[in-house]
């Protein structure tokens, strides 16, 4: 990446009366964030991550890098969902540097993704994990302001997540979407579908039965396939009608992650 044009950096700690305090925070616009707020009873603040421009721009560079220090817990998401408004020239790209530590937990469950006609964009999620971290992360996509009839008519998504545990890389997941190569609605790709998107997991608390209950889990509009990689890390892929179909399946499944892995209920997850 070029010299960002947009930056964003947030340290979580832990206190030592266990809950999580938001320790450093730095943030040139357009990125920024609203106030931690916390709505559980174990100390995890919840974080808003704001774009007050609306939406992306053509030759936009944007930085996010996020640290949880030793033993802290977050929930990160965003304020909405985030567009990509249409390029003359040039492309955009956003950047998620997330650093895990030791023992520490993040739900990292941002809205999804819109591609405006005519926007070209790049995006790449790492996440740099500890042996005994625990994450839960989503990437989503829509095909556009469907709406509007604009189905499939950006010029290029992309989008890359990496995850590195004890600085291996244990998965690489890439999707390209090219409309004007690709036949977006076909066998192998879309097939009919209108959005598509993946939660990943990891955790040292990984049982068989996680997977197997969210395949039995039935949503109308939308197919999933959940999966083990290994004993720590699994995926579950979305394919949905409608965004607000899809939206309404992972959050089902997210319950389901959570009370698995982190031994907690879901919570209503306040939008402003």
């Amino acid at each position: 990446m070029n010299k960002p044009t947009g930056e964003l950096r947030l340290v979580f700690r832990r206190k030592k009366d266990g809950d999580t305090l938001l320790a450093e925070q730095y943030y040139k616009l357009p990125l920024q964030i609203m106030k931690p707020h916390y709505q559980e009873g174990d100390g995890t603040p919840f974080i808003y991550l704001l774009n007050p421009g609306g939406g992306v721009l053509q030759h936009d560079r944007l930085m996010t890098e996020i640290i949880l220090e030793d033993e802290s817990r977050a929930f990160v998401t965003t304020q909405s969902n985030t567009k990509f408004y249409k390029m003359d020239e040039g492309h955009a790209e956003v950047v998620n540097r997330v650093t895990v530590g030791s023992g520490a937990v993040l739900e990292y469950l941002p809205e999804h993704n819109v591609p405006f006609a005519m926007s070209r964009a790049c995006q790449e999620n790492d996440f740099f994990l500890q042996k005994d971290s625990t994450l839960i992360a989503s990437d989503m996509v829509t095909a556009g302001r469907t709406a509007r009839g604009e189905v499939f008519q950006y010029d290029l998504y992309s989008s890359k997540t990496r995850i590195y545990v004890d600085g291996r890389l244990k998965l690489y997941d890439r999707s390209i979407m090219d409309p004007k190569a690709m036949d977006m609605t076909g066998l192998g790709l879309m097939e009919g579908y209108l959005s598509s998107g993946t939660i990943y997991v990891y955790s040292e608390k990984i049982h068989d039965r996680l997977p197997e209950q969210l395949n039995k889990m039935t949503a109308e509009g939308v197919s999933l396939a959940a999966g083990k990689i290994d004993d720590t890390l699994m995926t579950v892929r979305f394919l949905g009608s409608s965004m607000v179909h899809m939206k309404e399946a992972a959050d089902r499944v997210w319950g389901e992650i959570r009370r698995c892995v982190l031994g907690k209920e879901p919570v209503r997850v306040r939008k402003y």
